[in-house]
């Protein structure tokens, strides 16, 4: 063995000993799921059980509940089943947040398909060559996008389309400032299924359950440092794998009630949105983009316990004209990160102002 080559095995031995000695003493060693190591569609199925009318997604005062999320995604399992979807087959998710999302993500997972998220704001080239390389015969759209879809029509294997509108899932009169696109017009889409009204058709849904653990569940595109973004697979382990290593270590309270802007393409949506709430059991406020007055208007009515933002957005929180006029209390859980501005010392060390 050379002077540059080491042990591994007692390497290992060293780095596990180092890791015991350093562990804070009162935090958990072992990864806990507390419904067992089974596919996350199945806590939502224990969740809608439990707590049926318990709220799992609060969009701008619209409110769906556990057993809602659960009958509805199985629904739209139903739904893809009956247009000849299988498991294994790849379904193109081209939506940005919105309660929709979340019923086609737990039917995909469901029905064993593939759960293949693009980018709301992708123009028809990044479109058409992510549903391309992925090999997605089936795409669910908001209508907004229809005109991007129907652009990669031809060069692609889309043959079945479903179409939703954000006025479908919006209530009468928004609790929190809400963006001009999610009040707009339904755009009528002959050419699609319109994915809400077909749902309310299916009054028994019934198809073959393909949820497992180690099957592909999600292929999420990711960009390099070199060529077009390429499909990373991710599966329900990974993804329960994912939250129980961090709840582990600090489970939320059974009251949490989160809020994220995150887009939901993106894998931290993903994650914040889709995946943590339904292993925990909690609420999650959603809103379509940022929005400092949305933000913080949200936590003061729901009373939100946990958020997650970049520093940026915490900058632009605090140094807002009207931070003051909001109480934010009940926040306990929030995580600040940086992708552009650094956390510097006068970030980490900032105060508010007197009044504030």
């Amino acid at each position: 063995m050379s002077q540059h080559q080491i042990n591994e095995d007692q390497y290992l031995v060293t780095l596990r000993g180092l890791h015991r000695k350093a562990w804070p003493k009162d935090l958990a060693r072992e990864i806990v799921y507390p419904h067992g190591e089974k596919p996350l569609t199945d806590y939502l199925r224990t969740w809608a059980r439990l707590q049926p009318d318990k709220p799992a997604v609060i969009f701008y005062g619209a409110v769906t509940t556990y057993g809602d999320l659960d009958r509805q995604s199985d629904r739209f399992a139903a739904l893809l089943s009956r247009q000849g979807v299988k498991k294994g087959d790849r379904v193109s998710v081209f939506l940005p947040n919105c309660p929709q999302f979340h019923i086609a993500f737990f039917g995909i997972l469901k029905l064993g398909a593939v759960h293949c998220p693009v980018s709301p704001l992708s123009k028809a080239f990044e479109l058409g060559y992510q549903v391309g390389d992925s090999g997605s015969e089936t795409i669910v759209a908001l209508d907004q996008l229809m005109p991007v879809v129907r652009e990669v029509t031809s060069e692609t294997k889309l043959n079945r389309f479903i179409v939703t509108s954000f006025i479908d899932a919006m209530p009468a009169e928004p609790t929190i400032p809400a963006p001009s696109a999610t009040t707009a017009p339904k755009i009528p889409c002959a050419d699609a299924i319109d994915m809400m009204p077909a749902l309310g058709k299916i009054d028994a849904p019934s198809y073959p359950d393909g949820a497992s653990l180690d099957g592909v569940a999600a292929l999420n595109y990711t960009g390099g440092t070199t060529g077009m973004p390429k499909g990373c697979i991710h599966t329900q382990r990974d993804m329960l794998y994912t939250v129980a290593a961090n709840t582990s270590l600090a489970p939320p309270p059974e009251n949490s009630i989160s809020l994220s802007f995150f887009p939901e393409f993106w894998i931290a949506g993903e994650n914040s949105c889709l995946i943590f709430p339904v292993y925990n059991g909690t609420t999650l406020v959603l809103l379509t983009r940022w929005d400092p007055v949305a933000v913080m208007t949200a936590i003061q009515r729901y009373k939100v316990t946990a958020t997650a933002m970049p520093v940026d957005g915490a900058l632009e929180l605090m140094d807002h004209p009207r931070f003051g006029e909001f109480d934010l209390s009940s926040l306990n859980n929030v995580r600040v990160v940086s992708f552009v501005k650094k956390l510097n010392v006068d970030y980490r060390c900032w105060q508010s102002p007197p009044g504030a």
